[in-house]
């Protein structure tokens, strides 16, 4: 028996945030385990100006970043991208990443990542 799709709308899912200091990001995840996806993730990301998503990495997950709207600073290990409109950027598995929303209007986002969840480790300490 194949599998059922689903369908979910933005305007249905609520904005999300991790409460921890390193990630100022705003989320909605769209397609993952809880909407039933077993292979990938995707969602969208709102970074308001001057907060970081700070650096991490996904355990064996690849991920990509797809710029709609504002400008940041994006680190993938040793590059630095300089993020605008109409960018796409890849990050390898367990590739380490972050961002930097160093312009003066919200940086969305559209995320992807081959597995259900948004799983990360964090490669900064936390400052107290």
């Amino acid at each position: 028996m194949p599998a059922k799709g689903r369908v979910v709308r933005l305007e249905d899912i609520p904005w999300r945030r991790n409460d921890d200091p390193r990630d100022w990001l705003n989320y909605k995840r769209l397609l993952w385990e809880e909407t039933g996806s077993k292979e990938l993730c995707v969602g969208l990301g709102e970074l308001p100006p001057g907060k970081v998503l700070g650096l991490h990495h996904h355990v064996g997950d690849a991920e990509f970043y797809y710029v709609l709207s504002g400008r940041a600073k994006v680190t993938v290990e040793d590059m630095e991208v300089d993020a605008t409109p109409g960018t796409a950027i890849y990050i390898p598995p367990s590739a380490k990443h972050s961002i930097l929303n160093d312009g003066t209007e919200n940086f969305v986002i559209v995320y992807g990542l081959d597995a259900p969840t948004r799983r990360f480790v964090w490669d900064e300490p936390l400052k107290e």
